[in-house]
């Protein structure tokens, strides 16, 4: 799935095999359902009717242009900024040897990956056209609602609302963000004691008046990420708490009463040392027996790291509440209010933002333009075996080397369609005008990194892998025909 690495990441043309196939068992054999998707025994072709069903996790089109305006000017710099430093650290941490390499390999991925999804997204919000289509379209959409009495009346107020909040978050969101938002500094022996210093507080309050994410439905999510025996290294966990406690003194200044109680006279770098070497949460005992011990253990474990957390915690509860009371609950109160407005107006004509829950989107299998020559909307085997230079990120495994004389290189690989999907769609099946598995979600091209603003039909593309590449990958590369015969036939066990 990491064939290509970052270069290919949110680009088409691609060549990935990103695919997972579990099996449910159902009282201990496997499970008999009277509904499954059947596999499609051609897969997509171009032109195809496309359907994707999935749970698209987050889209901001209704977003005012104050808020598109914040998102450009502010917070996506801010992010990109902090990212891009984080990348050259663990580059050249890296360098120091194959153990360090291996231990953030993950941690460089996921920050690349974020990188690029901020960059199209960025790119898409300076583009003028868009953008000024935007504010043309909110002008237009205001003077109606204005126009209908009872509309004006509901829902004219809201874009000067949510402008007035977005003020606000202008002059806190550097404070809120390095002490409430980032406030486990980027560590997991940070994040462990966080969650300790807060559990302890909130776990005695009834479940209504608990902070969100420690309500009794998010309380066994929380114990198991607390309790995860993930491996901790040290060397890494110093790492990413040095280069936090800098970036905390570089936002809020040294003269800043929480950096100086923080840092005291100690280096960031000096600080993250002897916070690892001093702390014991790397054993899930002792996190286990202070959680169970709730606010006495907590008073009296003796770990700096609980100890750093229990100072930052006050004030980042502070932060936190004002930006609750005088941001979020007005940007959410007034999005509403301009959806009602927008539902009054066009109806289902336009469909709601994403938010993670279980929505159908149609299109079909098509290429674009990009940079004015044509982009086909299929990949094939034979340019995955071109694209391998016997190197990362671009190094095929000996398993589809050894394969390559069994495969016909003209099988489609990926493919492309303008389905609306964002992320949170990943893993979703393309499916036929019969309803049969013609493909599998797994990314977007570069251009649908602007679907969380706006859906650019003629750019905007889902791309996934192509069913008849996974059946190919199944009997001649990994040898498991068993899997491949049952999933075409729909039978444990069966034939062809």
């Amino acid at each position: 799935a990491h064939f290509g690495g970052d270069p290919d990441n949110f680009m088409f043309p691609r060549y990935s095999l990103d695919v997972s196939f579990l099996r449910i068992y159902d009282d201990g054999a496997p499970a008999k359902t009277g509904h499954y998707l059947r596999w499609s025994p051609s897969g997509a072709k171009e032109g195809d009717l496309t359907f994707v069903s999935g749970h698209p996790g987050r889209t901001s089109r209704l977003f005012t242009v104050a808020e598109l305006e914040f998102e450009r000017d502010v917070a996506i710099p801010r992010r990109l900024l902090r990212l891009s430093e984080m990348r050259g650290m663990y580059a050249q941490f890296q360098e120091r040897g194959p153990e360090q390499r291996r231990i953030s390999m993950s941690s460089l991925l996921g920050v690349e990956n974020s990188v690029k999804a901020l960059k199209g997204r960025h790119e898409a919000l300076l583009d003028r056209a868009l953008f000024g289509s935007k504010v043309a379209a909110e002008k237009a959409f205001r003077a109606r609602v204005e126009a209908d009495p009872s509309l004006g009346r509901s829902c004219g107020g809201a874009w000067d609302a949510i402008a007035a909040a977005v003020e606000k978050e202008r002059k806190i969101q550097r404070r809120y963000d390095a002490v409430e938002s980032r406030g486990d500094l980027g560590s997991a022996l940070m994040g462990f004691a966080r969650t300790l210093v807060r559990l302890a507080e909130e776990l005695p309050k009834p479940n209504e008046k608990r902070l969100r994410e420690y309500a009794d439905s998010k309380l066994p999510a929380v114990r198991q990420k607390l309790l995860s025996n993930a491996p901790i290294y040290d060397e890494l966990e110093i790492l990413k708490l040095a280069f936090a406690l800098t970036k905390l003194r570089e936002d809020l200044g040294p003269d800043d009463l929480l950096v100086k109680r923080v840092l005291g006279k100690e280096s960031p770098r000096d600080l993250a040392g002897a916070l690892v070497r001093g702390t014991r949460l790397q054993d899930i005992a002792v996190r286990r027996r202070i959680l169970e011990g709730g606010k006495e253990a907590l008073e009296t474990a003796g770990d700096p790291v609980i100890a750093l957390a229990l100072l930052i915690d006050p004030e980042a509860r502070e932060i936190r509440k004002k930006y609750e009371d005088e941001v979020e609950s007005v940007l959410k109160k007034n999005g509403e209010r301009i959806a009602r407005a927008a539902f009054e107006i066009h109806g289902t004509a336009a469909y709601p933002d994403a938010t993670f829950t279980l929505r159908l989107s149609y299109g079909r299998v098509r290429g674009y333009e990009q940079d004015g020559r044509p982009v086909a909307p299929f990949t094939t085997l034979a340019g995955l075996f071109d694209r391998n230079t016997g190197r990362e990120p671009f190094l095929l495994p000996a398993s589809w080397l050894s394969a390559r004389e069994s495969l016909a290189m003209d099988t489609p690989m990926n493919f492309c369609t303008d389905n609306d999907i964002i992320g949170g769609n990943s893993g979703s099946p393309v499916l036929d005008r019969e309803g049969r598995v013609t493909g599998l979600i797994f990314d977007g091209n570069l251009q649908s990194l602007g679907g969380d603003y706006w859906f650019e039909e003629s750019v905007n593309r889902a791309v996934a892998v192509h069913s008849a590449v996974l059946m190919k990958a199944l009997d001649s590369v990994y040898h498991a025909g068993r899997i491949r015969n049952e999933i075409l036939s729909g039978r444990a066990g069966g034939g062809k």
